[in-house]
């Protein structure tokens, strides 16, 4: 190789780096910083060569090639939530945990050991995630003799793997802790605005940046039950007769759909333009593509039940960095608790989804055993966790 760098057949070398699997181009950026350079600069941030990789990666995700690995962690709690941030899991407190003090902890994917971790305070009521960090939202209540109940919302925003403190912020009353959300390196605020009971005000941050802007929008905001953010759009959802949804361009302040009638209220929304997703309780995911109206509607349990078995309510459902819609399906079987339970995750394609089309890949979890506490997926990985069993299982697309 070292000959072929020497004669400048630079051509030659990305034809071989490219037909290699991922693992062994991981291995080859090991090798020296040259090679790393040359990776980096050539395959993996090139115009031409990285849509090849990330086709790769979409097939190895709908063919279902994937390497499961297993890690025990010990120090994990009772019903902990999880995170993947690049090669790092965050294991967090679910939320409404009535304990004040908490712990976040960042691990490394491959090994499993503990990188940082940080004490924090306050009960947890909002977790979300940016580019390279993580954002909580608490609630720590302020006991006083003239108003026993007053509470205290704030945001803090931490870097990952560090868990510096990029930034508090403290949300005035007009503001609620859970009308916000994060994509990428922007996180988007709706509050109510003081001059007009009829108008709400978005307020994007930046926290790397500090860059920040806002614009006022004609939306009640008492009106106001959910908000979604997919990096350029924001949806509102607002309460009436018939639920509605709203959806803003944040890069023009235009309103790009107006009082689209939504279903009722749901288990689980999510939202990346154009499409609105949610799950019910008959466990149906319903879709709405607020670009063309259209909606349609998929049963997402198996076709087929034992007679013994309890289909479950708890669905939980994520948009991963691959532009797959993932949706945890369960079986309880007959037990007052989830000790017991056949897990599946289930995938499907947004391009798919967009046109009514639902070809679900399925990803087997366990046949039998106690569920899991939580799950998330990023780009290449999906990690689920076990906190009773005190383990996590990663799924990796690109290994």
């Amino acid at each position: 190789m070292d000959n072929l760098f020497d004669k400048n057949v630079y051509h030659v070398i990305i034809n071989i780096f490219i037909e290699l699997s991922p693992k062994d181009l991981h291995i080859c950026r090991q090798v020296c910083k040259k090679w790393n350079t040359f990776i980096k600069e050539n395959i993996w941030f090139s115009k031409k060569y990285r849509p090849v990789l990330n086709k790769r990666l979409e097939r190895r995700w709908q063919d279902l090639e994937y390497i499961e690995t297993e890690l025990q962690i010990d120090c994990l709690d009772s019903q902990s939530g999880v995170k993947i941030l690049g090669d790092h899991i965050i294991i967090h407190p679910q939320l409404y945990i009535s304990a004040n003090e908490h712990k976040l902890l960042v691990l490394h994917s491959k090994t499993g050991q503990i990188v940082k971790e940080r004490e924090f305070q306050g009960v947890l009521e909002s977790v979300d995630i940016g580019s390279s960090f993580i954002v909580l939202g608490l609630t720590e209540l302020q006991y006083s003799t003239r108003n026993p109940s007053q509470s205290a919302d704030w945001l803090e925003v931490l870097s990952i793997p560090g868990c510096k403190l990029l930034s508090r912020l403290t949300l005035p009353a007009e503001q609620s802790k859970e009308l916000f959300c994060v994509q990428d390196e922007t996180i988007i605020f709706l509050r109510g605005y003081k001059e007009s009971l009829d108008c709400c005000e978005f307020v994007l941050l930046k926290p790397l940046t500090k860059e920040k802007k806002d614009f006022l929008v004609k939306i009640s905001f008492a009106d106001v039950v959910c908000l979604r953010f997919d990096g350029r759009y924001a949806l509102v959802k607002t309460i009436d007769k018939v639920d509605r949804i709203t959806v803003f361009d944040t890069c023009t302040k235009q309103c790009v759909v107006k009082g689209l009638p939504a279903a009722d209220f749901k288990l689980n929304e999510i939202f990346r333009y154009p499409l609105s997703i949610s799950i019910e309780d008959r466990c149906n995911i319903n879709v709405i593509n607020v670009k063309t109206r259209s909606r349609s509607q998929h049963f997402i349990h198996r076709d087929r039940q034992e007679a013994s078995s309890e289909i479950g309510l708890l669905n939980r459902m994520l948009i991963a960095e691959s532009g797959y819609l993932l949706v945890s399906r369960y079986e309880k079987f007959r037990r007052s608790d989830h000790s017991n339970c056949y897990s599946q995750m289930i995938g499907f394609k947004l391009d798919d989804i967009k046109y009514g089309i639902y070809s679900p890949v399925t990803i087997n979890i366990r046949d039998s055993g106690p569920l899991f506490d939580g799950f998330h997926a990023s780009n290449n990985r999906i990690v689920a966790i076990y906190s009773a069993e005190k383990k996590i299982r990663i799924f990796n697309f690109w290994s």
